[in-house]
């Protein structure tokens, strides 16, 4: 409320005649009195502040009109940093990417334009609320290390990258931060006293010695190459592998040389000789001097394997063999220009190979075990012949014959159940082969197995 004005006499300024300051004509003549506008600022003001007020004022009314003067293409603009900055405040798992897409809008703005996004303050919020957030998982990180151990370097790790992906002003909220170095600093010292002691632990180097040399590498290449020259002793370590693998290639040197002479025995010792061999490296390996030795055991070992394994599979006249289908019986090999039906008391027909030719005639009886007819034709597969030093794969003819008569076998030809009938497998062969020395064995597959003819 006003305080009341104090009453004083003025003069009328129309008769002169003494009058109450506060009316508002005179009583004497009827002039009427003008009164000056009421002073709204407090008693002492002083001229300074009723200019500055004045300015104030003015600055204002400038501001209002600026703000309203904007036009669509900024009044659009804005409307879309603040929408980026409301879809920060709404959004319950905010990540950088938010905010920073909010910063780059509103820093895309003119300064004109920036001062009309009226929830800044709340993105200024969000930005300081991530940053302090992050920095506190880092922290977290850091504070995980605990004591350090030689297991600590992937926790290290973990929280060195935490703290490197955080931007600058993030790094400043992490007030652990020293305790990275330092842990840095106690695993290099534990990782230098782990790779001294166990390269001392080596000793005299032995055949034993592999485990102990594979340990003090490994904690010698897990230093820093900065600081690798802080092991003392490391040639040590260096002296110990070249004399382990010395030894190595003496070793394999000694396990070849005592392989001796090859029986079915013999393969231990040739496997235990081999594996030294495939330990050592390219250089190592060009050092063992026996190695041709390795060498030709292996194939001597092979080969008698091969021919102990054969013997199974060799057929004498008179030998038989069953299968699911199958029962057959070896009867004899005829080398001639001619294959004859078994039996030649009459009348027979015979099947005659050319003029520089002749038959290895393999001849079988075999009879079908099956319950169904079964086609003769795919009964033999494979033929190699062994003539000389030589090794052929060869073609063949099939014949069946009962009595004296003897046929061709086509795909049709078929074999009833429990039916027996004889089986011819003519291999041609040069002319020669009826009266030199060479030896001939012959390779079959007959029946879904293989069996070893030695002819001659």
């Amino acid at each position: 409320m006003d305080d009341e004005t104090e009453k004083t006499l003025d003069k009328c300024p129309q008769c002169g005649n003494e009058i109450s300051n506060t009316a508002k004509k005179c009583i004497h003549c009827g002039y009427l009195i003008k009164k000056p506008k009421k002073n709204f600022l407090p008693k002492g003001t002083g001229i300074t502040t009723i200019v500055i007020l004045t300015i104030l004022i003015i600055l204002g009314i400038g501001l209002v009109v600026s703000m309203n003067g904007l036009n669509e293409e900024e009044k659009e603009s804005v409307a879309q940093v603040m929408s980026a900055i409301t879809s920060i405040e709404t959004e319950k798992d905010n990540d950088d990417a938010d905010i920073r897409k909010a910063e780059r809008l509103y820093n895309s703005l003119s300064a004109k334009c920036q001062r009309y996004v009226k929830n800044y303050d709340k993105l200024i919020s969000a930005r300081a609320e991530y940053d302090n957030l992050k920095a506190k998982e880092t922290m977290e990180l850091i504070e995980q290390i605990g004591t350090v151990t030689l297991d600590s370097q992937n926790a290290i790790e973990e929280a060195k990258k935490a703290y490197n992906a955080l931007s600058y002003e993030q790094k400043a909220l992490v007030d652990n931060k020293e305790n990275i170095s330092n842990a840095m600093e106690q695993l290099l010292n534990l990782r230098l006293e782990d790779a001294t002691a166990k390269i001392s632990a080596i000793g005299t180097v032995t055949l034993n010695s592999e485990e102990k040399i594979k340990e003090a590498r490994s904690a010698y290449d897990s230093i820093p190459n900065s600081d690798k020259n802080k092991v003392n002793n490391y040639d040590v370590l260096l002296a110990a592998e070249d004399e382990y693998i010395e030894l190595l290639i003496a070793n394999c040197i000694t396990l070849i040389n005592n392989i001796g002479q090859i029986t079915l025995d013999s393969k231990n010792d040739i496997d235990n000789a081999k594996q030294a061999y495939d330990s050592l490296s390219k250089e190592s390996k060009e050092k063992v001097t026996n190695y041709d030795v390795l060498i030709n055991a292996d194939i001597a070992y092979k080969e008698l394997k091969q021919e102990e394994a054969d013997k199974e599979k060799i057929l004498n006249p008179g030998d038989s063999f069953s299968t699911s289908k199958w029962q057959v019986t070896y009867k004899k090999t005829n080398i001639s220009a001619k294959v004859f039906p078994n039996n030649t008391s009459g009348y027979y027909t015979y099947y005659y190979a050319p003029d520089d030719k002749t038959f290895v005639d393999v001849i079988f009886d075999i009879k079908n075990i099956d319950v169904d007819i079964l086609g003769i034709d795919n009964l033999v597969g494979s033929c190699e012949i062994e003539y000389g030093d030589t090794t052929y794969t060869k073609s063949y003819n099939l014949y069946t014959s009962n009595g004296s008569d003897i046929d061709k076998v086509y795909s049709w030809d078929g074999l009833d159940a429990l039916n027996s009938t004889t089986l011819h497998v003519a291999i041609r062969m040069p002319r020669e082969a009826q009266t030199n020395d060479k030896s001939i064995t012959v390779r079959l597959n007959i029946a879904g197995e293989e069996k070893i003819i030695n002819v001659k």
